[in-house]
């Protein structure tokens, strides 16, 4: 297991399946005196992503079962947002059966997808959880680990259709896991001040959705998040994941070079989750294998 605590004796924490490994996901455990999951959910990665349909659905299908597996043996799931790649919509005892979940509010700050769809996950893993409780704004202590709830925050630019997340600390004998869930970039000054804020040993953040630039993704945003990216890594002390959307795209390392180059400047560590564990990313791998697709 990744830790923070190199004798293993603060927050360690696992990557259970990443975009950088190639699959859209950002699941996560996280051991203290307690286990925990956060965002046990995946998609395949879609058409633009430099992989062979077969093979996109291979890692699927192999992610999905890592992520019951590391789920079974948790004691604390935690749901940030009602998109499937964070949240998995199925009766499954190794998921959801005796734990204690907690997540984002299904009724307010939340769009009319996310809503269907939180209602379609309470109605179906009724019966399963030993409890469920909504997280927004909250904190929470279990033994000896405190879990720290933000407000809900835009999944990316403000106004965004894509709805509302939220995102967590996880506090162990004097270490400190952020994770920032879909903040995509992050874009906004309330997610940059509260990742700074935090001043965590290791802080997973979605990077930009650079595979949409122009698109769905403004060149504006984008070079918000790129600012924004820099003053974390200017003020903010611990390492940095910067994964998820950003690992859809080949040409990341080019677009992001500035936020690289400060990084080295400051000597700070900002990696995706592939990168931690000794890999490349599965993007960067697929392209010069398969090309442009």
């Amino acid at each position: 297991i990744r830790g923070l605590s190199v004798k293993g004796k603060g927050v360690n924490i696992k990557y259970i399946a990443y975009d950088s490994f190639g699959v859209k996901s950002l699941c996560t455990k996280v051991h203290t005196d307690q286990i925990i999951t956060i965002d046990p959910g995946i998609a395949a990665e879609a058409k633009g992503f430099p992989l062979p349909d077969e093979l996109k659905q291979k890692l699927y299908e192999d992610y999905k079962e890592k992520i019951k597996e590391a789920t079974k043996e948790s004691n604390i799931v935690i749901i940030t947002h009602y998109h499937y790649d964070h949240h998995t919509l199925e009766r499954d005892k190794r998921l959801y059966g005796n734990k204690i979940l907690l997540i984002k509010d299904p009724k307010n700050y939340i769009n009319k997808s996310q809503t269907k769809r939180a209602f379609l996950f309470l109605k179906e893993t009724h019966g399963l959880p030993k409890d469920i409780i909504i997280a927004d704004r909250r904190s929470f202590k279990f033994g000896d680990t405190e879990l720290n709830f933000t407000e809900p925050m835009w999944h990316g630019k403000e106004g965004t259709p894509l709805g509302y997340i939220i995102g967590v600390t996880i506090k162990y004998k004097k270490e400190k896991l952020l994770f920032a869930s879909d903040v995509c970039g992050p874009v906004l000054k309330t997610q940059t001040d509260w990742i700074i804020a935090q001043n965590a040993d290791i802080s997973i953040i979605d990077g930009p959705p650079t595979y949409i630039l122009g698109f769905m993704f403004s060149y504006e945003n984008f070079n918000k998040s790129i600012d924004n990216l820099k003053k974390i890594i200017e003020k903010a002390r611990g390492k940095i994941i910067l994964d998820h959307h950003l690992m859809r795209d080949y040409k990341y390392p080019d677009l992001l070079k500035s936020v690289y180059e400060t990084a080295k400047k400051n000597k700070k560590v900002i990696l995706s989750a592939a990168e931690d564990i000794g890999k490349e990313p599965m993007v960067l791998t697929a392209y010069k294998k398969y090309g442009r697709r």
